[in-house]
């Protein structure tokens, strides 16, 4: 099945040399693991939204604002980066405003538009959000093997930048779908 095979950094045989002919269930399993690993990271953030009185899409717009150049997006940035529709941005938005986590403010550059800002409130509330799921993903993944993390995260980088650069698959001729990256301006979960 394999040319050689070796141990991981995550102490579990790998082979080396296999196609993915010789493991037919390969991507179906690399998918589900993928997935799942994704939803045990994304649920410590889920819980430090919940710990802070937020549902999981209010923090993840704060957190979007939070890491974004002067605290602020435009409403479609909001939009496109969270996967959300426009109607439901406008809602999120005005429940934010409410609660005292954003306001907008006028677009000096072009007047047809706005901006959804971070108030203090709202940055104090992103930035404890922040760390609560950064210590949580801490604490999960320090329950791995030594190395472990590291190596998986460079794995993943590797596969992402080779996967992710809308090259035309042999097997369609078309380009590829080009998925949101995360954890560059869109929200990502924190």
């Amino acid at each position: 099945m394999s040319d050689t095979a070796g141990i991981s950094p995550c102490g579990r045989e790998i082979m080396v040399g296999s196609t993915l002919l010789e493991c037919p269930d390969m991507p179906d399993r690399l998918a589900r693991h993928v997935i799942r690993l994704a939803q045990l990271l994304d649920a410590v953030t889920a819980d430090a939204a919940e710990d802070a009185g937020l549902t999981r899409i209010d923090a993840d717009v704060l957190l979007a604002l939070y890491a974004a150049p002067g605290r602020r997006l435009s409403p479609t940035g909001l939009t496109v980066g969270c996967g959300l529709s426009s109607g439901g941005t406008s809602n999120i938005v005005h429940r934010l405003a409410a609660a005292g986590y954003v306001n907008r403010e006028a677009n000096l550059c072009d007047g047809r538009s706005s901006w959804v800002c971070l108030t203090e409130e709202g940055a104090r509330t992103a930035g404890l959000v922040a760390q609560s799921a950064a210590s949580a993903r801490a604490r999960l993944l320090r329950r791995l093997p030594e190395g472990c993390a590291e190596s998986l995260t460079q794995l993943v980088e590797l596969a992402l930048d080779r996967l992710d650069d809308n090259a035309v698959p042999p097997s369609t001729g078309r380009p590829a779908r080009r998925a949101r990256p995360l954890g560059k301006g869109t929200c990502s979960g924190g």
